[in-house]
């Protein structure tokens, strides 16, 4: 961990939509400035949105930091509303 990514070490329950896509909304911010970037996901990422139907019944996105390569995932599971996560990987 290094003092770019230390701020998103926390894990983060996700227990409604709205909280989904509120953490959506904060890691495009930090995807836009450079400190993370997307490694792997089962949909894109960027098009998710308020509104629309889910792509799939769990969604899952794999990030990086771009400094120290620490990795972390956030992820829902949609069908059953069973909620989801930001997670630091731990490897």
């Amino acid at each position: 961990m290094c003092n770019r990514c230390e701020g998103f070490s926390e894990r983060i329950k996700i227990a409604h939509p709205y909280e989904y896509f509120n953490m959506i909304e904060q890691v495009k911010e930090v995807l836009n400035e450079g400190t993370m970037e997307i490694i792997q996901g089962n949909c894109d990422f960027f098009s998710l949105q308020k509104g629309q139907p889910w792509p799939d019944e769990v969604l899952y996105h794999l990030f990086k930091c771009t400094s120290c390569n620490r990795k972390f995932e956030l992820s829902v599971e949609t069908y059953h509303g069973s909620g989801g996560a930001w997670d630091v990987l731990k490897l």
